[in-house]
């Protein structure tokens, strides 16, 4: 799927089927894994990523497990607050960057994107830096793609040449917002991603993230188009949360794997 901005004056193009897919109990980006970058988001089956309704340890050993099983040394994560600050990081440092976009220039970093609704956005360089980013109805009401691409861009990357890929996470199908909200969206983006039915407001996390990188300049898009809430994959929702209250969260991910020496 790949929309540009209205506001922008630009020509919507049509919309084009998800190559998001699974295999061995992850979603994988096809768009990123052609460029030779390590791209998806974990599973309910792999355990609760992040958040506070699973024992941080448990948390922290199934981010470690990941990070072996895709051949990294660890998961590089921030602070996620719902705004549009970027930072870029080289390796796992503590405390954690208050943040809720990440990007690096460095192969063997594993950037992860905690999100249990919120849309995970996966960009890369086919050649240089690589970014993700956390976007719920307030980072994406605040253009925290728009911002991650444009550190990326100033950090090197081709603009023209990147290529991004939206991920699983509650859907124009499900996702329902306030009045208050919705005139928040209205003011800052415009109202391009709102739909009215039922009496309900509807936000297109998926169209306006989309939007906003085609705005940047990123030549290629790619949405999985899978709904967290109601899609039928594996995976947690905030919103679809039991009767206790308690859910998990997944993770989003992307890295650049180093180069393999060669053998004499």
């Amino acid at each position: 799927m790949t929309l540009h901005s209205k506001r922008e004056g630009i020509e919507k193009p049509q919309e084009r089927e998800s190559m998001w897919f699974a295999e061995d109990a992850i979603l994988w980006s096809s768009a990123l894994r052609k460029l030779g970058v390590t791209a998806g988001i974990t599973a309910r089956s792999h355990g609760s990523m992040a958040g506070s309704h699973h024992p941080l340890a448990e948390q922290a050993e199934n981010r470690a497990a990941l990070a072996r099983r895709l051949g990294f040394d660890a998961v590089v994560r921030a602070k996620q607050v719902h705004g549009r600050d970027v930072a870029y990081v080289t390796a796992a440092v503590e405390p954690w960057p208050i943040a809720d976009a990440l990007w690096t220039d460095r192969p063997g970093v594993l950037l992860g994107i905690a999100a249990a609704d919120c849309v995970p956005v996966l960009v890369a360089d086919p050649r240089g830096p690589i970014g993700a980013a956390h976007a719920g109805w307030l980072g994406t009401s605040l253009e925290v793609v728009r911002a991650l691409v444009d550190a990326m861009v100033a950090g090197g990357a081709s603009r023209d040449g990147l290529v991004a890929s939206i991920g699983p996470s509650i859907g124009p199908c499900c996702y329902t917002i306030d009045a208050e909200r919705a005139e928040a969206v209205r003011e800052r983006i415009g109202p391009d991603a709102l739909e009215t039915r039922d009496g309900k407001t509807y936000f297109d996390l998926w169209s306006a993230n989309a939007a906003q990188l085609r705005a940047a300049g990123v030549r290629e898009v790619e949405v999985a188009r899978i709904c967290t809430l109601s899609g039928g994959a594996d995976l947690w929702s905030y919103r679809g949360r039991g009767p206790d209250g308690k859910y998990g969260t997944q993770l989003g991910f992307i890295g650049r794997p180093r180069l393999k020496a060669a053998v004499p």
